[in-house]
């Protein structure tokens, strides 16, 4: 896939409208407040009880909040952004949207809404064209995603999201939650067979499986853990010689979550 050939979504080409009128290429250049504000939004930062950002809009006037108690940066943004998506998308749908941690991690299991606002966000904060040349003649490690990361100011939850679709290797993302697999989403040229089952336990051969029932989390020059095909995917036969690959496990341990990238070496 290359720059020209990228397809945008709905949610996506609002992003890119909303960059667009504000005349912004780059959005790490501006405050994420200052652009709300600019769509004739107030932004507030307050204590909310169990969410990460809610919108309130009543006659006419709407109001996002993100929750101050959140610590990173990178995930007020994400979640700031994520409601001007409902504002941008959704305003005449409802009058209150209020999104939790939850919401914004099953980025693909919370309904069209949340989907939409998500990848609004996406495209805001890291708009495809610059984000795939970020990538370009670039080999897939742990590394890549720090570098986007940084370069965007987002978590690298939100970055491996955001590779899953634009990025330049395919790649296979499952998410874990509490030892149980509760989705998973690839890349469209990542061509090989997981036999998914919602609420399993990750395979015993996986860096996940690793990561709940021992205790071990792998970090820097680690993070790239050697495994096997067959450790997470289905063989086409008996016959079929096993094949190594590589698992990025990033583990959150706040939420007790893992998002395992899996790739062919």
């Amino acid at each position: 896939m290359g720059v020209e050939n990228i397809r945008y979504s709905k949610p996506e080409l609002a992003a890119r409208k909303v960059l667009d009128e504000c005349g912004i290429n780059d959005p790490t250049e501006c405050s994420i407040s200052k652009i709300i504000l600019s769509r004739k939004v107030f932004y507030e930062e307050a204590p909310l009880n169990n969410k990460d950002g809610e919108i309130v809009s009543v006659g006419g006037r709407s109001i996002i909040t993100v929750n101050s108690t959140i610590q990173y940066e990178t995930r007020k943004r994400f979640a700031a952004a994520h409601e001007l998506g409902h504002f941008e998308l959704h305003k005449d749908l409802r009058p209150i949207f209020s999104d939790t941690e939850e919401d914004l991690m099953n980025w693909y299991k919370s309904g069209p809404h949340e989907l939409e606002a998500n990848q609004f966000a996406a495209e805001f904060l890291m708009p495809s064209d610059i984000f795939y040349n970020e990538c370009a003649r670039k080999k897939f490690t742990p590394q890549v995603i720090e570098h986007l990361s940084q370069k965007f100011q987002v978590s690298k939850t939100a970055a491996i999201l955001k590779f899953i679709e634009r990025g330049n290797h395919p790649i296979f993302v499952v998410y874990c939650k509490d030892n149980k697999m509760k989705w998973f989403r690839k890349s469209n040229d990542f061509k090989h067979f997981f036999p998914f089952v919602a609420n399993d336990p990750p395979p015993q051969g996986s860096v996940a499986y690793e990561v709940f029932t021992k205790k071990k989390s792998y970090f820097g020059e680690e993070a790239m853990q050697d495994i096997w095909k067959s450790d997470w995917f289905t063989m086409k036969n008996n016959d079929e010689k096993d094949t190594p690959f590589h698992e990025y496990c990033l583990f959150v341990k706040s939420y007790n979550y893992t998002l395992s990238v899996i790739w062919e070496k």
